[in-house]
This record gives structure tokens, C-alpha cells and sequence, in this order.
């Protein structure tokens, strides 16, 4: 072999390695870029989740980076979401069509210009330079979905808020709003729940209505705008609550003669239902001691810890339900879906 020949086989040679080299770089590239997009959006608590809507893989990286900074108050597991993008900033307030979107129940809308923070429509008085739209609507609440009337106006409200402004409208979340309302629905059916637990004096007596105000008191128990006496945790939002027989506030000078009383949990708006759980049974543990009475169940039978256990199963199921939905008991999600 000629110094000619072995040259250029030693060219070849780096040729290769060098195209070796770069294929294996662009592919790290792509990896890195693919695990970005696949885990762009956050949870809470920071961790990597899944896409919970099969639309979300059609996102591009920015329409992900819009869907991960929402309005506060705003929740994609709860709303459907649409974006509206406007080829140039605009002033023209008048064409939101907010009079027609405030009459829709649970509905929000927002705008913003550029990277600006999102300002709700609400009361919007005076011009504002925009030029993105937000437009929201609340799937389901305790009465059931999201009407299909009301679904019709507000996907007709968003195609004309559209193009009276001259822009591009995208789904963020929920486009099929039907089908997303009625699953949501069933999973609010299965964990909306008051948990509630009897006690009544011994021996088929009455409770000492002095000794019970006393023991309300020291107990930590207030009484709320409704009238009902409460026991609220470290963020004041209330835990549990005991009430009469009848469901309804307990009323000492209209009953003074009170024959057992409920203590009563509203499951998806209690922070931490099992821990609070277990806080209601060492309040109901205060109150047998003071009170000579007993935990009974619907047919007046003494319940033993063997039923305790599985009522805080119960209890623990729901609230795990709930966080793997992303929409944790007592959380502001919670509460304004079952409000």
C-alpha cells in the first residue's frame, strides 16, 4: 500500500468516527429533548405525571408550558380549558362576550398580553391591551355535569369569541367535554361521602345539656355562620362538625332534651381524611368520658373496634382515590368541585 492509499484509508477512517460521533451526540439530544416533553408538566408535589387527557400528546412544548401555568384557581382535572391566541394585541374588550359567559354557571374567562399575568374578566372595566383569551368551564359540580346546553353555548361562545378577534383557538384540556364531564361524574359519585358516626347517652338516657356545652367547649368545637359546631384544623378549615340527630345545629333552648348527637365528615373537603379521622375519634373518645355515652351504629348497636378499623378504611380508600385523580380531599381543587 502506497503513503497515498494509507492516507486516505486513515481519512476514511476519521470520516467515520466522526459521523459515529455525531449521529451518537444527536441521538442524546433527542432523548433529552423527548424526556422534557414527556415530563413537563408537574404535579404539586413537583413529580413527574403522566398526561391525564389522550388530547395533551397533540401539545406542543409551549402549549404545555401554557397549560402549566393556569390561572390560580383554574385546574385542568376539573376544567375544561380552552386557549385563544390572536394574530396581534388587541383592545377590544367589547368582543369577549362577557355578558354571555357570566351567565353560564361556573364558567371563567381571562386574558393576558405576552407573558403578562392572567387578569379575570371579572369586572373588567376600562381597555386592556391583550392578546390571549382563557376560557373555562367547571365539568361537574354536586348536582351533576355540565348540562349539554350549557356545553353547547360556551364551545359556540369560544368559536366566536374566536373570530371576532381574529385568532387560533386550542384545547388544553377536556376537549370532549361530555364524555369528560360524565366520567367525572362517576368518580365524584363514588367518593362524595359524609362520613357519620352516632353517639348516644347509656342506658337509653339523655344527654346533660350543661355538661355537653362544657365539653363542646373544651373540646376546641365553635360555632360557624351556619350554626353548627365545628372543629377546624390548623388551616381553619373545618374537620369535622357535630350536629343533632337530625342532621340540623344543635339547639339547646329548643331541645333540652337531647337523646344523641352526630359527628359528622364531609369526606373530598377535609384535609388529610385519615389523620383527621383518627383526630374526630380521640374527640369522640373525650366525649364518652365526660358524657357516659357510646359510639352506636345505624340500628343503635355498640360498635367495636373491629368496625372502627373498617370505617377508617373506607375513610383511607376515598382520600387515596381522590389523590391519584389529582384532586386531594380539602384541597381548593376539592373544595370548589364540591362546593
Amino acid at each position: 500500500m502506497s503513503d497515498v492509499q494509507f492516507a486516505l484509508t486513515i481519512l476514511a477512517v476519521v470520516i467515520i468516527l466522526i459521523m459515529i460521533i455525531f449521529n451518537w451526540i444527536r441521538l442524546i439530544q433527542y432523548r433529552k429533548q423527548k424526556h422534557a416533553e414527556d415530563s413537563f408538566l408537574y404535579d404539586e408535589n413537583g413529580a413527574s405525571q403522566r398526561e391525564k387527557n389522550s388530547y395533551d400528546k397533540d401539545l406542543s412544548i409551549s402549549e404545555k408550558y401554557l397549560l402549566s401555568n393556569l390561572p390560580k384557581d383554574i385546574y385542568r382535572d376539573i376544567d375544561a380549558i380552552a386557549l385563544i391566541k390572536l394574530n396581534k394585541a388587541t383592545r377590544a374588550t367589547s368582543k369577549l362576550n362577557l355578558r354571555d359567559f357570566i351567565e353560564l354557571p361556573h364558567a371563567h374567562s381571562f386574558i393576558r398580553k405576552n407573558e403578562d399575568a392572567w387578569q379575570s374578566t371579572e369586572g373588567l372595566s376600562g381597555s386592556a391591551s391583550f392578546d390571549h383569551i382563557l376560557l373555562a368551564i367547571q365539568l361537574v359540580d354536586r348536582q351533576g355535569p355540565v348540562s349539554q346546553a350549557h356545553i353547547q353555548t360556551f364551545r359556540m361562545l369560544s368559536e366566536k369569541t374566536k373570530n371576532d378577534l381574529d385568532g387560533g383557538l386550542i384545547w388544553l384540556s377536556h376537549s370532549n367535554i361530555e364524555e369528560d364531564a360524565k366520567d367525572l361524574n362517576q368518580f365524584c359519585a363514588l367518593v362524595d361521602h359524609m362520613m357519620t358516626l352516632t353517639l348516644i347517652p347509656k342506658n337509653n338516657g339523655i344527654f346533660d345539656n350543661e355538661k355537653l356545652i362544657e365539653t363542646l367547649k373544651i373540646d376546641g368545637f365553635k360555632v360557624n355562620k351556619d350554626g353548627y359546631h365545628v372543629f377546624k384544623g390548623r388551616d381553619k378549615h373545618s374537620l369535622f362538625r357535630v350536629t343533632a340527630l337530625n342532621h340540623q345545629p344543635l339547639s339547646f333552648n329548643l331541645d333540652p332534651f337531647i337523646q344523641g348527637i352526630l359527628f359528622q365528615m364531609d369526606l373530598p373537603l377535609t384535609i388529610s381524611c385519615k389523620d383527621s379521622f383518627d383526630t374526630m375519634l380521640e374527640s369522640i373518645t373525650n366525649f364518652q368520658k365526660e358524657l357516659e355515652c357510646m359510639l352506636v351504629d345505624s340500628n343503635k348497636k355498640e360498635l367495636n373496634i373491629n368496625h372502627i378499623e373498617r370505617i377508617r378504611y373506607q375513610v383511607e380508600k376515598i382520600e387515596n382515590q381522590m389523590v391519584a385523580k389529582n384532586i386531594p380531599p380539602g384541597s381548593s381543587c376539592a373544595r370548589r368541585l364540591f362546593s
